[in-house]
């Protein structure tokens, strides 16, 4: 089979290649993908600024038809069209698998990265990671169920948005995106900021009900976030960019007593104003990844168009356009790029 390979440590070192294809486990499903999405850890991966295994396939928001079924498996059959999430292997029995939170575990092995992923033909992953789609969800829809998961336990599970709240989500990328949708279903009023490079994003999200998508380049993000605030500051931030710069905007936007919630993953260690937590009196919440109830409330939220996901994908490639198809995702000039295997 076609799969898009990291084929060795640091940066590039990418090609399509003819990739052997496996059989299930028992206790795994065999998928033909359907469309699989490009994350920003994947350029974080490519540029050799997160850990991977190679060679390894790339790809971990994906999703599928089920084309064949290990012998331990119960809850899948042939033909059903799933969406599948990380890890895909954890220990099970440590605290935090126990508590059903597979993303602390220590010996968490991801797909993508660690094992083969999602950017091929074809792909054995564990049944456990696969969540059934509705008929009315599309693949085009699902290949955004991973990301949407990950919001979802930043804005329900992990902080409480109420009606009423101003929100600034800063970095206006998938996760960003649909933080907004979210936030705004939750009955917040909504602030997007990005860059100047940002600007198919920013139309994007005034489009998704944003009541402001600012350019931080060509206007002062703290002062119009004060505006709508009476001058107080955001209730809650969420840093969705992985960028210093963006971070030391968001200490400055939040209001005092407020929550600061960084998503975005930073390439390393980084400089910002700590003091800030004690001045502002802040709660910082940290959020990584998602439960199994995130993906409940994902696919349920997916199925009843309450998230206008399809609106994100703003380019399709097959793998063979795998270059471009990075390309436009790191300059910007893309909202969701989906590769349709």
């Amino acid at each position: 089979m076609k799969a898009v390979v990291k084929t060795a440590p640091g940066e590039g070192a990418l090609a399509l290649l003819d990739w052997p294809e496996t059989m299930p486990e028992p206790h795994q499903v065999k998928l033909r993908i359907g469309a699989a999405g490009i994350c920003g850890t994947d350029l974080h991966i490519i540029r050799g600024t997160w850990p991977s295994r190679p060679p390894v396939v790339l790809g971990h928001e994906f999703c599928g038809t089920v084309v064949e079924v290990g012998s331990a498996v119960r809850n899948l059959s042939l033909g059903d069209r799933v969406v599948g999430s990380n890890p895909a292997h954890t220990c099970g029995h440590c605290r935090h698998c126990r508590a059903g939170n597979d993303f602390m575990c220590a010996e968490r092995v991801s797909a993508g990265y660690h094992i083969d992923g999602a950017f091929a033909e074809y792909l054995c992953i564990d049944a456990r990671r696969c969540h059934k789609l509705p008929d009315q969800v599309s693949f085009r829809e699902a290949a955004l169920g991973e990301p949407l998961a990950v919001a979802v336990h930043a804005v329900i599970e992990r902080t409480s948005v109420h009606a009423g709240d101003l929100v600034l989500v800063s970095g206006p990328g998938c996760v960003g995106l649909l933080t907004l949708q979210i936030a705004k279903l939750e009955g917040a009023r909504v602030v997007v900021a990005g860059l100047g490079r940002d600007r198919a994003r920013l139309e994007c999200a005034r489009r998704l009900g944003a009541d402001a998508a600012v350019d931080v380049e060509q206007e002062d993000l703290v002062a119009i976030v004060r505006e709508l605030s009476g001058g107080e500051g955001a209730d809650i931030v969420y840093e969705c960019a992985g960028s210093p710069p963006s971070l030391a905007a968001c200490w400055q936007a939040v209001r005092k007593e407020g929550t600061l919630v960084p998503l975005g993953i930073y390439p390393g260690p980084i400089q910002t104003d700590f003091n800030q937590i004690t001045l502002k009196e802040l709660r910082v919440m940290g959020s990584y990844g998602y439960v199994w109830s995130s993906w409940q409330r994902a696919v349920k939220l997916l199925a009843e168009k309450r998230i206008r996901a399809s609106e994100l994908v703003s380019h399709e490639f097959p793998l063979e356009r795998f270059e471009q198809a990075f390309a436009v995702t790191a300059n910007g000039s893309a909202v969701k790029v989906v590769f349709l295997p």
